[in-house]
């Protein structure tokens, strides 16, 4: 009966750990590449072709008493995929990035205890 009492608080935990987190977007501000969100009107540009940026980490969690740790979907990782995406539209021959999409994937090794979470970030490359 006793070992019945200490398995049920243990299965519980267990049971209800989970993968919640904030993710903030933003957009940086425009500086030699223009990004957006949102699309542009047909004509005003010649599409270059598809960018996109990865970024993947290993995150630790207690069971899912405290939260996984997920340094790579705060602002300054954003801001470094954003680095990424206006490098290779650079290369392209673009000066911005329309419709960019940013998708999340939490990836658990052990649910509760070890993730890896990946952040995708794509978008079309243009010259206005």
């Amino acid at each position: 009966m006793k070992k019945l009492l200490l398995l049920i608080p243990l299965v519980a935990m267990i049971a209800f750990s989970g993968c919640a987190w904030q993710a903030v977007s933003k957009t940086p501000p425009p500086k030699d590449v223009f990004m957006t969100t949102g699309d542009m009107k047909d004509g005003d540009y010649e599409p270059m072709g598809m960018v996109s940026a990865m970024r993947v980490e290993l995150a630790f969690s207690c069971l899912g008493l405290l939260p996984p740790l997920y340094p790579m979907i705060g602002p300054q990782a954003q801001d470094l995929l954003f680095e990424q995406l206006a490098k290779e539209a650079k290369r392209m021959g673009a000066n911005a990035v329309i419709n960019i999409k940013t998708t999340v994937i939490p990836a658990a090794i052990i649910p509760g205890l070890i993730w890896i979470p990946a952040i995708n970030m794509s978008g079309m490359a243009i010259k206005m």
